[in-house]
């Protein structure tokens, strides 16, 4: 501060200042640094833990239609479609949300796509049997396999015991022709 007869500065006022600049050095210097922007590595790993959290789900599902194979037998289709997907739903949610303590995730996002995991498998395990059926025969039986193939419809959505067909399935015939090209030009049709 400045006296007010001088306009020059108080000197004791600096000292002071410096006093206690000197202080509280020590504390400044062991106080940890906040960094703004976060490691790559922790930035790296919350996308995976929520692909985690996803596959979680789906492996549940996996477990909870080899339990109810095991322990009821019954197909992914047929007259009781609607009552085994909410078995399935049902042991999946609760082997899932047992898995999701064990491995200690956390938070309603990891939840979402835990719970994402569960309906996403429900839905398309049975195009799994398609593409793989050798490992379904050898994880399951070839009986069930045969049954899951006879009534779905690969490259579909399975609801309720209703395929939904997403894409046709890619049949080549031995003997169609292929389709030419049509060359247009300019000017003629």
């Amino acid at each position: 501060m400045s006296s007010p007869q001088t306009a020059s500065p108080d000197g004791k006022f600096q000292n002071r200042i410096e006093r206690l600049a000197e202080k509280h050095a020590p504390a400044a210097a062991a106080r940890a640094q906040v960094q703004v922007i976060p490691h790559w590595s922790e930035n790296f790993m919350y996308p995976l833990s929520l692909i985690g959290a996803a596959l979680v789900g789906m492996l549940a599902v996996v477990l909870s239609r080899y339990v109810r194979f095991q322990l009821l037998g019954g197909s992914l289709a047929g007259d009781d479609a609607d009552i085994a997907m909410l078995m399935d739903g049902a042991l999946a949610a609760g082997c899932s949300f047992m898995l999701f303590t064990v491995l200690r995730y956390g938070g309603a996002v990891h939840k979402a796509a835990q719970a994402f995991g569960i309906a996403a498998m429900i839905l398309v395990m049975h195009n799994f049997v398609h593409w793989m059926p050798r490992a379904f025969d050898l994880t399951f039986s070839p009986k069930w396999t045969s049954e899951v193939i006879a009534m779905t419809e690969p490259n579909s959505l399975l609801f309720r015991g209703v395929s939904f067909a997403l894409a046709p399935e890619n049949v080549a015939e031995e003997d169609a022709e292929p389709a030419k090209p049509v060359v247009r030009r300019f000017g003629k049709l």
